[in-house]
């Protein structure tokens, strides 16, 4: 009876010892691919930025603006233009701005316009969407949008849409600033800083991230695969919470 005791109890914590094992493996499993996943900041990544200036882009967009009645500007000279990305359905944060910070059009008789940019809810948009933002647009004449479809990783889309919009639709803006809904611009202190300047061409400011690096982890939300871009350290850029430029930089 005794013999066959000690022959069980063993037995039950050798399995015991292989689950804890097993376990242990696991995590270390883990925490080791959760630290190759993350970016190695003791090395810092020298690349020629001109590389992408020297090289036709791999794939041209060819969207077109949808609304009936296009957003235009071209008979003004506004001294500045805010591009405000926004989603179809944020229909509260648009009437918030146009009664906030984007209601005032003239700041000690400088133009000042907002204008929202928007892409398609989805594939098969809703009618009824459809059909009130046409009307949101016909009452205010603020929104510009292309057929792409409105999601986080077509943003960069918003952005060549928006100078793509200007060239062709207010190319007499002296300023042009790109922000998000969710964020309150003092616009007249912004003018008069403007006005303030010693120079106004050539002029870009914002945010500055430098060194910033591509994410190769886990969260897809903001995970850059290398095929998307091979480089550990993106090309210095502003915050897309708030930029400006002069007019002659918008490509």
């Amino acid at each position: 009876m005794a013999s066959a005791l000690w022959t069980v109890l063993p037995s039950r914590m050798s399995l015991r010892s292989l689950k804890w094992s097993l376990l242990l493996l696991s995590l270390l499993s883990f925490f080791v691919m959760w630290y190759l996943s993350l970016p190695h900041y003791n090395v810092i990544e020298r690349v020629n930025w001109m590389y992408f200036y020297e090289y036709e882009p791999i794939y041209r967009q060819d969207f077109h603006f949808t609304l009936r009645e296009h957003s235009n500007c071209s008979h003004q000279n506004p001294f500045l233009v805010i591009l405000v990305t926004s989603h179809p359905s944020d229909v509260k944060a648009r009437q918030a701005i146009r009664v906030t910070w984007g209601e005032k059009k003239s700041w000690w008789g400088y133009e000042v316009l907002t204008f929202f940019l928007l892409g398609q809810e989805a594939e098969k948009e809703d009618k009824m969407l459809a059909l009130s933002l046409e009307d949101e647009h016909l009452l205010y004449g603020d929104i510009i949008r292309q057929d792409f479809l409105d999601t986080y990783n077509n943003l960069t889309l918003k952005t060549i849409m928006a100078f793509r919009w200007v060239t062709e639709f207010c190319p007499n803006a002296k300023y042009v600033m790109k922000t998000d809904t969710d964020v309150f611009i003092n616009t007249g202190n912004l003018v008069k800083y403007l006005l303030n300047l010693n120079h106004s061409e050539k002029f870009f400011t914002g945010y500055p991230l430098i060194d910033n690096y591509s994410y190769r982890g886990f969260y897809q939300k903001t995970h850059i695969s290398y095929q998307e871009y091979p480089f550990k350290v993106f090309p210095p850029y502003c915050s897309g919470l708030g930029y400006i430029m002069s007019r002659d930089l918008v490509p």
